[in-house]
């Protein structure tokens, strides 16, 4: 008899943020599992392009626009998700918006408070429009894609680190209060990630090698290191996993 603690068939999912890197992967890993998916991002192009390329690898796909630093848009996004497939059974939150980068004194307050809106209010707007009815189906799942940074000082990141901080507090928060409705939250919290937005950091050989150094691994990490993690915390094999910041850093943190 095969596991079937993996199986997603007959679960939709909503990854925002998915038409490339990380996002992509984890939406294309829970597709493979059987899940039908909801893929976005803030531009419509990009969108359809991921919905498209999904689809041509023979999973059940569509792509919806969705600007996660407008909260109108969030709102509109929620509800044409639950429209795309009848139900919304996994909804991970991995779109972010502009990151200041640099000593934590010297952030601007108004990026500041763009970035706490998108990583933290807007997150939990969208993820409102979901827990009822996961709730009433006694399944859900709620994954928040977080950072080493929420746990770990950062020096160039700093209030990023510390929006993803707040974020794993919401996620603690969800856990308390609807797992008794079979509803678990949890957040992702990789290390470095070769994506477009960790390419600031890693903008040379001499900076990438230092920095694949801070790991036992001696490596960076590839979108495709996070799908393991996201596809655990989405399906049943994690039925038991609720209100945890799991750390995905190839052991960086043990050291």
């Amino acid at each position: 008899m095969n596991y079937k603690g993996f199986d997603l068939a007959g679960r939709v999912a909503v990854v925002t943020g998915s038409t490339s890197g990380m996002g992509l992967a984890i939406a294309r890993g829970l597709a493979q599992c059987g899940a039908q998916v909801v893929v976005s991002s803030h531009i419509q192009s990009d969108t359809d392009a991921a919905a498209s390329l999904l689809a041509s690898e023979g999973f059940d796909v569509k792509g919806i626009r969705c600007d996660i630093t407008n909260i109108a848009g969030v709102n509109r996004f929620a509800e044409e998700s639950k429209s795309a497939f009848g139900r919304v059974d996994i909804v991970v939150c991995h779109a972010a918006g502009p990151v200041p980068v640099g000593p934590i004194a010297d952030t601007d307050i108004d990026q500041l408070d763009a970035l706490l809106l998108t990583t933290v209010r807007n997150n939990l707007v969208l993820i409102r429009h979901f827990l009822p009815e996961m709730a009433e189906r006694r399944y859900g799942s709620v994954l928040m894609t977080s950072s080493i940074a929420s746990e770990r000082a950062s020096p160039a990141l700093g209030a990023y680190g510390a929006a993803k901080a707040a974020m794993n507090g919401v996620v603690r928060t969800i856990a308390a209060e609807w797992g008794q409705w079979n509803v678990r939250a949890n957040a992702l919290a990789p290390s470095m990630v070769r994506t477009a937005f960790s390419q600031i950091m890693l903008n040379t050989p001499e900076a990438e090698k230092a920095m694949a150094a801070k790991s036992p691994s001696n490596r960076i990490a590839e979108p495709d290191d996070i799908v393991g993690a996201a596809i655990l915390l989405a399906s049943p094999a994690g039925s038991y996993i609720s209100g945890q910041t799991l750390l995905i850093d190839g052991g960086r943190s043990i050291i």
